[in-house]
């Protein structure tokens, strides 16, 4: 049985698997913490959209009546694809194009050159974006003066991820960014938990992921042992277990 904690109207705390409450309230046994990037601090969803509304007026622009369909398509599209790549069965390279011709190929809309410069542009122009989830900057500036050591775990492309991380302010704020890439592994394989662990000198009872994806974070970090925070600002329904769960970024001063 999960049994809650609630700390004021909007936090809500799951601790599972029979643990002792108070071992999950001492916010002395955390060293580390893993955030994931996108969904989680910069808000990919936001940002995608705002770039993919300016492509398309510069691309086609007689689509743009229909860029709400344009937009609900492309991210059905790109979900898919990066399934794919995650699997091993596509290139990034690839992907970046298929997204867009797959798009237009849905809308009966012929690309002609459009898909490839879409392409570029988008992987030039998302990353400069700065949109992040509420509370994102005041949290880690909490952390950080609290003495945690940061980092981040994704699956997004180095190059892109990169950009992000800069031009956002969220840089400054952590040790290190271990990418699929790097690791060899995406999430949610163990391997890459491990050696985002093991690349830092990070024990993992030490240690906590923070995620938006109950497969890739949640999960992935619970099959190595860590202790993980599900970042469900829908408030999405689920049957996952998850040390705990939050709907902002600031209830993580209840835990942390």
């Amino acid at each position: 049985m999960l049994s809650k904690l609630f700390f004021n109207q909007t936090l809500t705390i799951k601790i599972i698997q029979n643990r002792q409450i108070m071992q999950h309230i001492n916010k002395n046994s955390y060293k580390n913490i893993y955030f994931d990037l996108d969904r989680t601090l910069w808000d990919f969803q936001s940002n995608s959209e705002q770039t993919l509304s300016e492509l398309l007026e510069k691309y086609a622009p007689e689509l743009m009546p229909r860029i709400v369909e344009f937009l609900k398509i492309y991210h059905q599209v790109n979900e898919v694809l990066w399934i794919k790549y995650r699997e091993g069965e596509l290139s990034k390279e690839l992907l970046r194009t298929q997204r867009f011709i797959d798009t237009f190929t849905a809308m009966e809309f012929p690309c002609n050159g459009i898909c490839e410069a879409m392409s570029i542009d988008y992987i030039t122009e998302s990353p400069l974006k700065t949109g992040l989830f509420p509370y994102s900057l005041e949290i880690l500036e909490y952390l950080k003066q609290k003495g945690y050591r940061l980092f981040l775990i994704t699956n997004g492309f180095s190059e892109v991820q990169d950009v992000k991380i800069k031009y956002s302010g969220l840089e400054p704020f952590f040790e290190k960014m271990i990418t699929s890439e790097e690791a060899g592994y995406q999430k949610p394989h163990r391997k890459i938990f491990e050696y985002a662990l093991k690349t830092v000198n990070a024990r993992k009872n030490e240690s906590i992921m923070i995620g938006d994806d109950l497969e890739n974070d949640i999960f992935g970090a619970q099959r190595i042992g860590m202790d993980t925070v599900f970042f469900n600002p829908l408030k999405i329904s689920h049957r996952q277990n998850t040390t705990f769960e939050i709907a902002s970024l600031i209830d993580l001063k209840y835990i942390l």
